[in-house]
């Protein structure tokens, strides 16, 4: 073939082409693809039902504003995600108008479809101690035998009230002990993490957003450790976990480290989808993680 053919044209646009390909081809192994799942995973259902849990507590006056005079009851709440739910509510002892105190618990049952056809299964056992919003107040939540869409979400969150006063963004640090998440194949995986959880309040509660920042520790489904830090502030939107089924952050970078391997995931720009950037010594590829 020589210069002159016609068709050098096109060989050399396809050599081209090919060769941009092969540099934009990222070396993304199974122990990859583990580690970003698992965190992934852990982070949509954790960031969910501490979402729940904060709007559980707010669902019963006297959670918030003092302390409950009757025993046990069932508490209503707005939000969709608990219309198949029973709530009841039991003060502490040490209940006392000062500092409300007390365990509220969410039986989804043995399986009720919440938007979007998401199944829960199983409670969410919610202990408040203090007013939601007054610093220094917080929200300890458990989980037993509770199932989302076939995963098991086992562990202990406590959310202690940071804030400096009862502003419009209440900032909560969040520790997590014994996180572990069962796949329906017998796997898991499991987290623990420092973050701090910041509630940016609108006048409309379902568009409030939730910034996070912080770094975890856990082994993926493959037994494999990892570290994981976040490089930019993770922001979730309440919109796209009611109305689109979407858990994970909008926005935001982190990074993990598996096997000597440093992987940088991007979120995005605001949309409310499962698809983040993955990138791996300088190359970046799209993945749409919505279907693990």
């Amino acid at each position: 073939m020589t210069m002159n053919n016609p068709h050098f044209g096109i060989f050399v646009i396809f050599l081209v082409a090919a060769a941009c390909n092969n540099l934009n081809t990222i070396d993304f192994t199974a122990n990859d693809n583990a580690a970003i799942q698992n965190e992934s995973n852990v982070d949509a259902q954790a960031s969910e039902a501490d979402d729940l849990a904060t709007v559980t507590v707010s669902a019963d006056a006297a959670t918030l504003n003092g302390r409950v005079e009757t025993g046990g009851r069932i508490i209503t709440s707005s939000d969709t995600r608990l219309k198949c739910a029973v709530i009841t509510l039991d003060p502490s002892s040490d209940n006392t108008l000062l500092k409300p105190h007390g365990i509220i618990t969410v039986d989804f049952g043995n399986g009720c479809a919440g938007p979007a056809g998401k199944i829960r299964s199983g409670k969410i056992v919610i202990e408040y101690i203090g007013r939601r919003f007054l610093p220094g107040s917080k929200i300890i939540i458990t989980f037993v035998q509770y199932v989302v869409n076939g995963k098991m979400l086992e562990g202990t969150r406590t959310l202690t009230n940071t804030s400096t006063s009862e502003t419009a963004a209440v900032a909560f640090t969040i520790l997590e002990d014994g996180m572990k998440i069962t796949y329906p194949d017998g796997t898991t995986a499991t987290r623990t993490s420092t973050f701090i959880r910041t509630w940016n309040r609108t006048s409309n509660a379902i568009d409030d957003s939730f910034t996070i920042t912080g770094s975890a520790v856990g082994t993926t489904r493959k037994g494999k450790e990892y570290t994981m830090s976040i490089k930019s502030p993770l922001v979730f939107k309440r919109s796209c976990a009611i109305n689109n089924n979407v858990f994970l952050p909008v926005s935001g970078i982190k990074e993990l480290v598996t096997d000597n391997r440093r992987m940088v995931v991007n979120f995005g720009d605001g949309n409310c989808d499962d698809v983040i950037e993955l990138t791996i010594n300088g190359k970046t590829k799209t993945i749409d993680i919505s279907a693990d």
